[in-house]
């Protein structure tokens, strides 16, 4: 279960960093956000850290039960909840536009997916 949820993980940060880098106004236009200079800045800034998640889901991705893998599942899951929780809260609050409501939901099914992972040892039963 890690292994396929640190894979498809790491595929949809590669390519929200690439989407980041290359193209931010469409990723706030997205979810009916004014993509000014400022807010461009800013998903251009958060761009190399998804590109780091990327990179530690994939190397990552054939890691044994361990402290460690448990570690990373649980900042996974802060992660992808957090962001889950601010999308709908920015829609909550008129600041972003229904589609955000489908991306949080994408997200909460990666935590999910982590949190299943964590309890999993990965071991043929």
């Amino acid at each position: 279960m890690f292994r396929l949820v640190a894979l498809a993980s790491a595929v949809i940060c590669l390519i929200l960093f690439v989407l980041f880098v290359f193209s931010p106004a469409t990723y706030l236009n997205t979810y009916g956000v004014v993509g000014d200079a400022g807010g461009e800045f800013m998903v251009r800034r958060a761009s190399p850290m998804f590109a780091g998640l990327a990179l530690l889901l994939w190397r990552v991705r054939d890691a044994e039960a361990s402290p460690l893998r448990d570690a990373i599942c649980a900042a996974m899951i802060v992660i992808f909840g957090g962001i889950a929780v601010s999308g709908i809260i920015a829609y909550a609050t008129g600041a972003a536009g229904g589609l955000i409501l489908v991306a949080a939901a994408g997200e909460a099914l990666v935590a999910g997916g982590f949190a299943v992972a964590r309890r999993t040892s990965d071991r043929p039963h």
